[in-house]
This record gives structure tokens, C-alpha cells and sequence, in this order.
């Protein structure tokens, strides 16, 4: 994490969810990566994982914990959503996103919400924190790529202003992106294949792609 960075403390915050519990939204921390690794293989279903990550993983490898914990909140922004109640403390969600490193005013965006606690708001307050925040910080758009069966995000991208296209390099996926400026000033946006993941990996899948608001 870069030291010289303060701590975005203005988006710390608790929110009341549909069915009133109450959580809390922070930036995330260095310290937070043993709570994403829980997140990952106790919150989410194999399903969840597919969808966030498009491999199929049953925990985040060390490594990975660390990239998506390790942030300096200008490339890389994230949030972790907190639950604290009676069975104890709990990650139920994280969202981020990541500046592409060929178009530094387009950042990749990705988000999850543990299984118990979807239907609930959390993916739509923190999509919409996130365009906020890319909006603070100057940005141009903010894309992501969806599972084209992943009907819960893209509907919910779609009602918050997202436009959807035919992911360049990958069938299964399909690329939604948000303008956040001025429409007289258009953004060229990553059209080709990025580089692979190196050695360490999940297993090899010529469709996959480093994506890097996934760490992989």
C-alpha cells in the first residue's frame, strides 16, 4: 500500500439494509485479507465465485488476497462491506475498481455480495459508491465484464446507466461500461486481449484473461 496516501476516511459509513440490519462500508485495509479470503470461500457459493472471478476457484490463493487488499485507493479502489452481530463479525460483500493500466481515466470495475445477504441493496449502493467515487477521482468511464447469465448484474448495471456490448475477446462475457463525463469528449475503450495471468494461476483456459479488478 502506498504510505504517502492518506486513508480515504470519508467513505466510511454504516447503511440500513432492506431488511434493517445494519452494516458497515469502509476502504479496505492490508490487514483485510484473511477476511477476503473467508468471504470468498465461506460467503460465497461456487456459483458466486464463477460469476466474480469467471474460474472456478474455492479460495483466493494468498497472493491474490493481498492484490485485493493491498490497494492504494487512487489505481485501485476498494470497499468491504461488515456485518456484526450475534454469530460474530463477517465480510458480506467487497466492490472496486482498478485503473487500466493502458487507459489511466478508465478504471475495470467488480463487485460481490455474500449469497445470504443479496436481494437486499448492497450491489446497487455500492455500484453506485463506486461511480461516485470514479467521478471524485476524475475518471473517465467505469467498465466491467459480466457472465452473459449473470441476469442480476446486468439488470442492475442496466438501471444505474450502464451500456452493454459484446465482450471483444471472450463469448461468455459481455462488457458493460458507463460514460461518467461530458459526451463531446469520448473515451477509447480496451478492445483486444490482455495479457495472461503469469505462472500460479487457476488452471489454464485460453477464453480467460488477466483481468485486473480480479487479481488474476
Amino acid at each position: 500500500m502506498n504510505t504517502l496516501q492518506p486513508y480515504p476516511v470519508q467513505w466510511i459509513d454504516r447503511w440500513q439494509l432492506a431488511d434493517g440490519a445494519w452494516v458497515t462500508v469502509r476502504p479496505v485495509l492490508p490487514q483485510d485479507h484473511l477476511l477476503e479470503r473467508l468471504f470468498v470461500a465461506r460467503g460465497m457459493s461456487a456459483q458466486s465465485r464463477y460469476q466474480r472471478f469467471h474460474t472456478g476457484l474455492r479460495e483466493l490463493p494468498e497472493t491474490v488476497a493481498h492484490y485485493l487488499t493491498d490497494v492504494d485507493h487512487e489505481h485501485h479502489f476498494a470497499l468491504v462491506v461488515e456485518h456484526f452481530g450475534p454469530g460474530g463479525h463477517a465480510q458480506v460483500a467487497d466492490a472496486r475498481f482498478v485503473r487500466d493500466p493502458g487507459h489511466p481515466r478508465s478504471s475495470e470495475f467488480a463487485l460481490a455480495v455474500a449469497d445470504t445477504w443479496q436481494g437486499l441493496g448492497l450491489g446497487r449502493r455500492l455500484l453506485g459508491t463506486l461511480l461516485q467515487a470514479a467521478r471524485q477521482q476524475g475518471l473517465d468511464s467505469l467498465y466491467g465484464d459480466v457472465m452473459r447469465d449473470n441476469q442480476a448484474m446486468l439488470g442492475l448495471a442496466r438501471s444505474l446507466g450502464f451500456r452493454r456490448s459484446p465482450h471483444p475477446d471472450d463469448a461468455r462475457l459481455l462488457r458493460l461500461q458507463h460514460t461518467l463525463h461530458d459526451a463531446d469528449h469520448p473515451t477509447t475503450m480496451p478492445t483486444g486481449p490482455r495479457t495472461p495471468h503469469p505462472a500460479g494461476a487457476p488452471a489454464a483456459d485460453p477464453h480467460r484473461h488477466r483481468s485486473p479488478a480480479a487479481g488474476w
